[in-house]
This record gives C-alpha cells, sequence and structure tokens, in this order.
C-alpha cells in the first residue's frame, strides 16, 4: 500500500489563519535558524518536546510535513522550505505592526485633528499646538477653522477629535463632553483718532450710538455683542457685516466705525497703537471657550496626552505673542 499524504477537503489558502498561529511560525524560524530543536529550545528557553510538538501540530493543520530528520540533522521539506519564506514576511509584517503600536502607545506616532472658531483657531490654537509640538514632536497636527454648525458636523463626521468654541450646544443628537478651555475677555475698539478713545467711563449707550462694524451672523461674537446690548435695552447701528476679524480691525482703524472683539484677536492692533480699548461701563465681557468631544468615543493615549497637556494650562501663559494682523 502506497503511503499518502493528508490533505485537506477544503482549500487551505482562505483557512491559513485559522489552523497557524504565528507562534508556531516563529518555532519553525528558529529551529531553521539555530540548526535544530536543541539549540532552538534552548534560545527560546522553552523545551524540545514543546517545540516537536508544535511541529507536528503545525504539519497536521495544513496537511503535510514541513520538517524531515535525515541523519541527525532537521532539514525543511519542499513544503517547509516555501512556509518558510512566507514565515519569515509574516514575522517581519508582524512585528513592524507591534512596533508601530508601540511608537502609538509611546506617543511616538499618531495625529492630533483640532478645529475651532474663526477667533480661537486663529489667534489661540497655533499657539496651544505649537507647545504641544514641544513635547511630542511625532505627533501630526492638524488645525481647522469653521463656524459653529461646521465644527458640530466635523466632529460627529470624525473629521476632527476635537473643537473649540464659545457656545455650547443646548441639544444634540451626539452626546458631548464639553471642558472648559480658556476665558475669552471681549473688549470694545476704536480708531485712536476716534471720539470716545481716551474718554474714561463710556457708557453702553454711547457706544451703541456710534457705526458697528460687525460679525456675520452666527458668530460667536456677534451674538455676544447683541446679548449684552438686548440685557441693557439697547440695539446697535449697524455700520459693516464682515465675516473677518482681520477685516473689522482695518474698518475700525480707518475710522468706519467700533467693534467688540475678543481680546486675543487685537494685541498687536492695540500694542502698535493702531487700536485703542475703549473704557466701556461693564467691560470687558468675560466669556469662555469650551473644548468639545463626542461622550462616547473612546480616547486613545494621544488624545488623553493631548487633554492633558491642555489641562495643565502652561501654555495659556504664553499665548498672545502677537506675529500677525489677520
Amino acid at each position: 500500500m502506497r503511503n499518502e499524504q493528508p490533505s485537506l477537503a477544503l482549500p487551505l489558502g482562505p483557512r491559513f489563519a485559522e489552523l497557524v498561529s504565528v507562534h508556531q511560525l516563529r518555532l519553525l524560524i528558529a529551529v531553521v535558524e539555530h540548526g535544530g530543536f536543541s539549540r532552538a529550545a534552548e534560545a527560546l528557553n522553552l523545551s524540545q518536546p514543546a517545540i516537536s510538538h508544535q511541529l507536528k501540530a503545525l504539519s497536521t493543520a495544513i496537511g503535510l510535513p514541513v520538517v524531515e530528520i535525515i541523519g541527525r540533522r532537521v532539514q525543511l521539506t519542499q513544503v517547509g522550505r516555501l512556509l518558510y519564506a512566507h514565515a519569515q514576511q509574516i514575522l517581519t509584517d508582524f512585528e513592524a505592526a507591534g512596533a508601530v503600536l508601540d511608537e502609538f502607545r509611546g506617543l511616538r506616532r499618531g495625529r492630533i485633528r483640532i478645529a475651532g472658531d474663526t477667533t480661537v483657531a486663529v489667534y489661540v490654537l497655533p499657539d496651544l499646538l505649537g507647545d504641544f509640538r514641544q513635547e511630542h514632536p511625532a505627533i501630526e497636527l492638524s488645525l481647522g477653522v469653521d463656524n459653529r454648525r461646521g465644527l458640530y458636523d466635523r466632529l460627529i463626521a470624525h473629521e476632527a477629535d476635537f473643537i473649540v468654541t464659545g457656545r455650547q450646544w443646548v441639544d444634540t443628537t451626539v452626546p458631548l463632553t464639553a471642558r472648559p478651555f480658556l476665558g475669552n475677555e471681549l473688549i470694545a475698539i476704536a480708531s485712536p483718532r476716534h471720539r470716545l478713545a481716551g474718554r474714561k467711563g463710556v457708557t453702553l449707550a454711547e457706544l451703541a450710538d456710534e457705526p458697528f462694524i460687525i460679525r456675520e451672523p452666527g458668530s460667536g461674537t456677534r451674538e455676544t455683542t447683541e446679548e449684552a446690548l438686548h440685557e441693557a435695552g439697547l440695539s446697535y447701528i449697524p455700520g459693516m457685516e464682515v465675516a473677518s476679524n482681520g477685516a473689522i480691525k482695518r474698518a475700525v482703524a480707518r475710522d468706519l466705525g467700533v467693534s467688540i472683539l475678543s481680546r486675543y484677536a487685537t494685541l498687536l492692533e492695540l500694542e502698535l497703537g493702531n487700536l485703542v480699548e475703549l473704557d466701556i461701563e461693564g467691560f470687558p465681557l468675560r466669556r469662555q471657550w469650551h473644548l468639545f468631544y463626542p461622550r462616547d468615543r473612546r480616547l486613545g493615549p494621544i488624545e488623553e496626552a493631548f487633554l492633558r497637556f491642555v489641562d495643565k494650562g502652561q501654555w495659556k501663559e504664553r499665548i498672545g505673542r502677537a506675529t500677525t494682523t489677520d
């Protein structure tokens, strides 16, 4: 009777990952590279029978022998040579995957995607990310700028890990976690030549009598301005509607009206004397930016490290090193 090799009822390819373990492939490589079971067992701190058992199980699983003993030497069969070549690549890829995950856990790989409303994204978040990069130079960073609706859409579409804006949502489809981020003072600004410049104790009513350079509808700065005036029973005189802090500052500096903007957005112009802060009763208006992320999202080590960095707060001391009038 002829000795026939065992065969599998189903093609091996689709079932290979179910039948063969990475541990068995690692032992096969060790036996080949160390020239036998005994040396492989010694190198791996395993018993020789344990290795022999695993390689027999490997042969049984694929239905073909992978090693044979000729004389006293262990040699690969033709199938074993084919499997050995692929096993080397599999182990290389497996170890590379482990190394990548170790880098990720060790904050040596990964990314943070953050987006904010116009003011915080232009005047605050670059400083935050710059300081974070100093501690974690290998982390990829991205910064987006959007309106309030766009920020929420980015977050639920997983196009941003975190968003920062000044107004919380009352009700959202996706529950959000809100964390206090940074205080935001809104100040009244005018040209140095303006009639209210340099005066003390200007009333809000006097300010409301001036033409206002105002942000576009939906802007948090505009909403806060309108709320403050409404609470005082006042309204403003529309002078110009502009969707850019930089354009507003330019318009105010050219005597087209007054405005209310974040102090962070006006630091350079105030320092240069292109604008002045008006002394308005009840000002500055104090607001708070919040950082948001989906409540049910599982945060990884990089996101956790970023939140710890934000909470530590040392970056706040270095905000506002003015570099641009945009």
